[in-house]
């Protein structure tokens, strides 16, 4: 069965119901509904990610940036990746899991903590609709938006690295009867299928429900590079009364992909090599079949307070089944054909503690009582709140060696399977539980003026060591402080101080005894200046910061095992100026552009001290324009660079500068009843050979970017 025959069934009952809305439409005079549309537009709407609450850009004492729909259909944006590169302060560690699942960098530190334990694979950690989540691929044909919280969020969301949270925002279910399909091909073999549909399902609209799916694959000029990734997504809404809603959503996706894992360094530059050149060539596709259900209801007690709560329960089904390369011989030439001499050239190459059969479970609980009310002659809006987490990595690792690679002369194609008889078995225990209160006020004192106080506690337990050893357990309690002056309508300044923190759970064997590592610290200072222009179409934030992380991990190695252990040392600072800027400068002229001066530095550490932070470039930027040239035809144009990054912590190689050129054209028409639109897409127009990221810690595994790419898309809205 092909692809198009697979959907067909799901196309047929989108169009049901969309027949069946359409139908009770004409039976019955509706109130009317406002339908605000989201293509032209680049202005991104407030957001109640960074306050959890409904605050305006202006009143918010911190920076958040959110990528709207409208940039990710221009830029036809297929991953998680290509939406974060427009905005600021945002840049790329080493990814694992396929295209789908980045690894970002925030203002310096990655997302994702390389202090605490476990496997590299699926470490992959953002937001989905405010609930965190790590190792699930992302489907950019369900996203609304992708938001970024800069800098520490650990107070109103715990579990945070400090230099912020991507959150991506789920596409709504509509009121009004809508069904939309759109297909893309493009180079390499991108094929990407996406079939929507939304509205009321009775006479009040009381009952609505939407239904997608999606299908994605793509080779690469990477050899041995695949991505697959289906997803399918239900959702039903009830209002039973003006006062309450009720959602229920269930997502599904399947991925199966092949890490590319990149080319080493040789010397201080990423080695000379084709562009098609990748050594892992498992004969497996990892795969990953995760299943969620999330249960949402609010409620408004009064008309000035009101009840949300949110429950998330996810299930995961994972085989990760990639060849890692590495410069080091871990098997100390027990393997005759895998000697390596530690140059990279030649490089050895492993199962590396892959996992045929994984699962993974995570549950969240979370509760938010949100109210205004007048004390002291103040204006207080209040927001109370209860969270609890739960996660669990399971599935028994193995380490094997196989035969090693020239990488100038590489024999690739024929690796054997996973031998379990001369594979190094590990089973760990992987959880942790994290249950926390907090607290806000946000606090009107007058004249434009607003404070934002807010403190939450945390009690953790977490553990990644043998089966049987006592979780590390600790508590935390943070403070969040920020003030606004809103000193014109459409301007303001705005200061915050927030402690961020994030447990650890691994333990270090330096010593006799194993020691629970310390939790990871962390603390910014941060000034902004925040402005309005052409009736508030247009938006820009300028950001000054200083973010400090101590108890930073470090890593010695040990000789009883291949690996490393870690132990919590040192302190490292990122500091810099971020410039943010997004909307319509003419009716013609939508653009979104950024610039990022990020300064990095190791303060403490016996082996980096004096070193800059990996994968961090000092100068970063975009600029993406469209211009509507008419109703009919539009064209837009960006550059996204980066300058020099360190690509290890040690700094023994660095990862040249880049800018590259995109370009898209588009042309609306009417076909068939529908509203359609033609575009074409051209990524790295001028065909720049570059590099992403880099894993930290490694030397061997660089990752490149794509060379030029051409993809078109037809999308169909009835």
């Amino acid at each position: 069965m092909n692809r198009l025959q697979a959907l067909t069934p799901l196309a047929l009952a989108c169009l049901a119901l969309c027949a069946q809305a359409q139908s009770q439409d004409t039976a019955q005079v509706l109130p009317p509904v406002k339908v605000q549309g989201q293509r032209e537009d680049y202005k991104a709407t407030d957001t109640a990610t960074g306050n959890r609450t409904a605050t305006p850009n202006l009143q918010s004492p911190q920076s958040v940036q959110i990528v709207p729909r409208a940039v990710i259909e221009d830029q036809n944006a297929l991953q998680l990746g290509d939406a974060l590169r427009n905005v600021s302060g945002v840049q790329f560690d080493f990814g694992f899991n396929g295209s789908a699942m980045p690894l970002t960098i925030l203002r310096g530190f990655p997302s994702v903590s390389m202090t605490a334990m476990g496997s590299m694979s699926g470490s992959s950690t953002y937001y989905i609709d405010g609930s965190k989540v790590t190792g699930v691929p992302i489907n950019m044909a369900n996203v609304l938006s992708v938001e970024v919280v800069k800098g520490p969020a650990s107070v109103l969301y715990g579990r945070a690295e400090p230099g912020g949270l991507v959150n991506v925002v789920t596409k709504p279910i509509g009121a009004v009867s809508a069904l939309s399909v759109e297909q893309t091909v493009g180079q390499y073999g991108l094929w990407r299928t996406a079939l929507e549909a939304s509205g009321a399902l009775n006479d009040d609209r009381s009952l609505r429900a939407r239904v997608a799916a999606s299908y994605y694959t793509s080779d690469s000029i990477r050899d041995f590079v695949k991505d697959k990734l289906g997803a399918f997504t239900a959702a039903l809404a009830w209002g039973p009364s003006a006062e309450t809603t009720i959602t229920a959503t269930l997502d599904y996706s399947d991925q199966r992909y092949r890490t590319d894992y990149g080319i080493p360094a040789v010397g201080n530059r990423p080695a000379d090599l084709p562009w098609e050149r990748q050594f892992n060539d498992s004969p497996y596709l990892s795969s990953g079949k995760t299943t969620s259900l999330k249960l949402e209801g609010e409620h408004r007690l009064s008309s000035a307070w009101q009840l949300k709560g949110k429950l998330l329960s996810l299930r995961s089904d994972t085989s990760e089944m990639d060849i890692a390369t590495y410069r080091a011989d871990y098997m100390a030439g027990m393997t005759p054909d895998a000697t390596c001499p530690g140059t990279g050239n030649p490089l050895c190459r492993y199962y590396f503690y892959v996992r045929p059969d994984g699962k993974y479970k995570l549950d969240q609980f979370n509760v938010d009582l949100i109210g205004k009310l007048e004390a002291g002659g103040l204006k207080h809006n209040l927001l109370l709140g209860v969270d609890a987490y739960s996660g669990r990595k399971t599935g028994t690792t193995y380490f094997q060696q196989i035969a090693s690679v020239d990488i100038y002369n590489p024999l690739l194609g024929k690796t054997p399977p996973l031998d379990l008889a001369m594979s190094g078995p590990l089973d760990m225990e992987d959880r942790n539980r994290w249950t926390s209160v907090y607290v806000q006020d946000q606090i009107a004192l007058g004249s434009g003026v607003s404070l934002t106080v807010a403190l939450r506690h945390d009690r953790t337990s977490a553990i990644y060591a043998a089966p049987g050893t006592e979780p590390n357990e600790k508590s935390f309690t943070t403070p969040r402080l920020g003030a606004v002056w809103q000193f014109v309508p459409n301007q303001s300044i705005y200061a915050q101080y927030q402690d961020a923190v994030s447990a650890n759970n691994g333990r270090s064997t330096q010593g006799p005894n194993p020691v629970a590592l310390e939790a990871e610290r962390a603390k910014q200072f941060e000034v902004g200046h925040k402005i309005e222009l052409f009736d508030g179409k247009l938006s820009s934030t300028v950001a000054l910061y200083e973010l400090t992380k101590r108890n930073r991990g470090g890593s010695v190695p040990i000789a009883a095992a291949p690996g490393y252990d870690t132990i919590t040392i040192g302190k490292a600072r990122s500091r810099g100026l971020e410039w943010d800027l997004s909307g319509q400068l003419t009716r013609s002229v939508s653009v979104i552009a950024s610039y990022a001066y990020t300064d990095t530095e190791v303060l403490e550490d016996p082996t980096y001290r004096g070193k800059k932070l990996a994968n961090v470039a000092r100068h970063a930027g975009s600029v993406w324009a469209r211009y509507a040239i008419d109703s009919q035809w539009s064209t837009a144009a960006g550059v996204f660079s980066q300058g020099q990054r360190e690509g290890d912590s040690g700094n023994t190689f660095q990862m040249p500068g880049y800018a590259r050129v995109d370009a898209m054209v588009a042309y609306k028409f009417g076909w068939a009843g529908a509203k359609a639109s033609l575009q074409l897409n051209v990524d790295n127009l001028f065909d720049r050979k570059y590099f992403t990221g880099s894993h930290q810690f490694v030397q061997d595994w660089i990752k490149l970017g794509s060379p030029r790419t051409a993809k078109a898309t037809l999308r169909l809205d009835y």
